[in-house]
């Protein structure tokens, strides 16, 4: 984002983030997604930073309508251009298959598509979890949603960092009772709506990422980042390191990465690849939502490393490729001016 555009270590967790979830969904499509799995916490470290990025953005900008322009400008356009193009493939793809017009534009293209248009992706069960809740992989623009929706209250809560502390321990506390509840009540719902994998993703179910990110914010505004770190490391071995391993560590990087705005190679901060590393962060949003469309595009059937090498650097050609042509012009001219 424009205003930590100097941090080139946030810069660098926010491409790695992008890298780690297009890493898991090239090995799936390789044949490689029992060993390229932990990729998937990619999204998690996403939830983190925007939590911290978020909270430091409020604070330079406290003005929730300059909050809301800043968050819809930088969503909305990308977000629609991705919900755009999915729906046209889909039809295309659906009639090519040999189904109706009436059958495509009622089903699969049909009004249930709008959920997608209006974030209800994982407000709303259904009974195709890949259809109607997870298309092109987009179940988490829910929850990026919900929490930018709410972020101006959960930045006065969370302003010092003892009551972050104590949003972050109310949200993790609750969250497993409140999965439950949703996991008993949809119950009867078919085997095809995934409702374990529903429950467990619905926005309140990851606000607590979210909420490690600006706790984060708080303990490095008051000094208290150590006393944090341990925390967030401390925590997974409460769990048996069965739950919030990876938070932990993620919340530990981002507190690293924002004491070392230089990045991995500070003296190349103003040079070329500190050019180079800003642009793939600009563009690592339209890669994290246009590569699935992509990876559609390649054949299956293929396996191995090295089809997982060409994956990746198809999906890295393309998505790039077409942001430097196209999209970040379009970007430019949603972007709010001062």
């Amino acid at each position: 984002m424009k205003e930590h555009a100097k941090n080139l270590a946030l810069e660098e967790l926010r491409v790695l983030a992008a890298l780690m979830v297009l890493g898991v969904h090239a090995g799936q499509k390789a044949g490689l997604g029992g060993i390229t799995a932990v990729g998937a916490q990619g999204v998690t470290l996403f939830f983190i930073l925007s939590g911290y990025l978020t909270a430091a953005s409020l604070e330079r900008h406290p003005d929730p309508r300059t909050y809301y322009k800043r968050r819809a400008a930088r969503i909305l356009p990308l977000y629609w251009l991705v919900l755009v193009l999915r729906y046209l493939y889909d039809a295309v793809r659906y009639l090519a298959s040999g189904m109706t017009a009436a059958q495509v534009f009622t089903g699969p293209c049909g009004p249930g598509y709008l959920r997608y248009v209006f974030f209800l992706q994982l407000w709303l069960p259904s009974d195709d979890w890949m259809l109607w809740n997870n298309r092109n992989v987009l179940w988490t623009m829910s929850s990026f949603a919900f929490f930018y929706l709410i972020a101006p209250l959960l930045a006065r809560l969370c302003r010092r960092f003892w009551g972050a502390m104590a949003c972050l321990l109310v949200c993790l506390a609750g969250k497993g009772m409140l999965g439950s509840w949703v996991e008993r009540s949809l119950a009867g719902w078919p085997a095809s709506a995934d409702i374990s994998e529903f429950s467990a993703r619905i926005p309140p179910m990851t606000l607590y990422c979210f909420l490690f990110g600006m706790a984060a914010f708080a303990a490095l505004r008051e000094g208290r980042q150590y006393l944090y770190g341990a925390f967030c490391l401390l925590l997974p071995a409460l769990f048996g390191f069965e739950r919030c391993a990876y938070e932990g560590v993620f919340t530990v990087l981002v507190l690293l990465a924002a004491q070392a705005p230089g990045g991995l190679w500070p003296s190349a901060a103003a040079g070329r690849p500190g050019r180079a590393l800003r642009f793939l962060s600009a563009g690592s949003f339209w890669l994290y939502l246009a590569h699935p469309m992509v990876l559609d595009l390649l054949p299956n059937g293929r396996t191995g490393w090295l089809w997982f090498a060409v994956v990746l650097a198809v999906c890295l050609t393309v998505c790039y490729a077409l942001y430097a042509l196209a999209v970040r012009h379009l970007e430019a001219r949603f972007r709010p001016q001062g």
